[in-house]
């Protein structure tokens, strides 16, 4: 069992001034979740699966905390735990540090991560945490902008370009979903396209939502900004829109990231408690993550963790582009999987990404499928 760090001196305990949810709930998560508490010295976590904490502002975390433990409990219990909020360093500077080594101290402990009440901001020390576990990281983000500018407006960016630009950085892929196309300079696309980072559209996804199911097979970290959800659905974000992601179709996306048996880390940023009059966002940020922790406990043990050559093998000729593709289904799930093969010159092996039946349909017909071909070139 991998060593559990005791990251509980970063944190100020649960301070909740109620909890909101319908009485006929008799199990609530929060009589499943294992919470600091104040006074509390000491967290058991070493059956705990999910680490729940919040960062930033601690209002607005504790405001999503109210409604997500009075939703319905499905969870054995202290399969979950809740560390606190993170405390504040001497400056700003030194509570990025601390974020970035919590994150680290818990993936190495082998814990799921979801971290509340952040912002855009906390997305580069998180990253940095999760790059500390030692392998190529993928980031997925669900954002109505794109965070990636030309060299001339870097000051602009976030958190993007700044990981595209180390030299250092472990960052294998980037994909970013449901962003409009009228609210990003087109230069932002031609920066994706440069690095052949996928990008998907709001209307894309909202054709057929399951077309994202996949991305997150391939996900170690995952970005939600309440930005990509329209303002009737959230109307407390940091930056609402008229047009956007459901609350249905949000909630799909967070249980697609819980499926997911790769992803470490989900963190929910763009909340503006101060505006959350009826607690309508808070509400559905709670129910979205219990979506997460839903498909969490559904997760299948699919590859990685299992042998991919025992998976039903498709293979498809393409003698017009003088590719030749293969594919895997796991029998169990139904799920498919893509081989994209290395240069020889730099390994003798193959990468396998996570795709969809379309995409083997798409290659049925001749024609090379998006993820594969972008994932070749970035490897080639």
């Amino acid at each position: 069992m991998p060593h559990i760090p005791d990251v509980l001196p970063y944190f100020n305990p649960v301070d909740l001034q109620e909890i909101r949810g319908d009485d006929r709930i008799i199990r609530r998560l929060y009589d499943q979740t294992l919470i600091h508490r104040s006074g509390q010295h000491n967290l058991p976590l070493s059956n705990t699966g999910i680490v729940l904490f919040g960062t930033g502002i601690p209002e607005a975390a504790n405001r999503i905390r109210e409604y997500l433990y009075g939703l319905s409990g499905f969870l054995h219990d202290h399969e979950m735990a809740d560390l606190g909020n993170l405390r504040s360093g001497k400056n700003a500077e030194d509570t990025l540090i601390g974020l970035t080594d919590v994150v680290a101290a818990l993936g190495k402990a082998q814990k799921t991560i979801i971290v509340i009440g952040a912002d855009s901001n906390h997305i580069l020390p998180v990253f940095h945490g999760i790059e500390q576990l030692e392998f190529p990281v993928n980031l997925t983000v669900a954002d109505s902008h794109i965070d990636l500018m030309p060299e001339t407006h870097y000051l602009n960016s976030r958190y993007l370009n700044g990981l595209v630009s180390d030299p250092e950085t472990r960052l294998f892929d980037y994909v970013h979903l449901g962003y409009q196309t009228y609210l990003n300079d087109p230069q932002a696309f031609e920066r994706l396209d440069q690095f052949y980072f996928d990008h998907y559209r709001l209307g894309a996804l909202r054709d057929d939502i399951r077309e994202a199911e996949p991305v997150f097979r391939n996900t170690d970290l995952f970005a939600f900004s309440l930005n990509a959800l329209r303002a009737s659905e959230a109307p407390a974000t940091t930056d609402p829109s008229p047009n956007g992601f459901t609350a249905e179709e949000s909630c799909q996306l967070t249980r697609y990231a819980g499926l997911s048996d790769k992803l470490n880390l989900i963190m929910i940023t763009g909340y503006d408690h101060r505006n959350d009059l009826s607690g309508q966002t808070a509400a559905l940020t709670a129910q979205m993550i219990w979506h997460f922790i839903q498909g969490y406990l559904q997760r299948k043990k699919d590859y990685p963790f299992c042998d991919i050559n025992k998976y039903q093998k498709y293979l498809v000729n393409l003698p017009k582009t003088g590719h030749s593709l293969t594919f895997y289904k796991s029998p169990a799930t139904n799920r498919w999987w893509v081989e994209v093969p290395f240069p020889p010159s730099k390994h003798p092996r193959s990468l396998y990404i996570a795709c969809s039946y379309n995409d083997y349909q798409l290659a049925s017909d001749g024609e090379i499928p998006d993820r594969w071909w972008k994932n070749y070139q970035r490897i080639n």
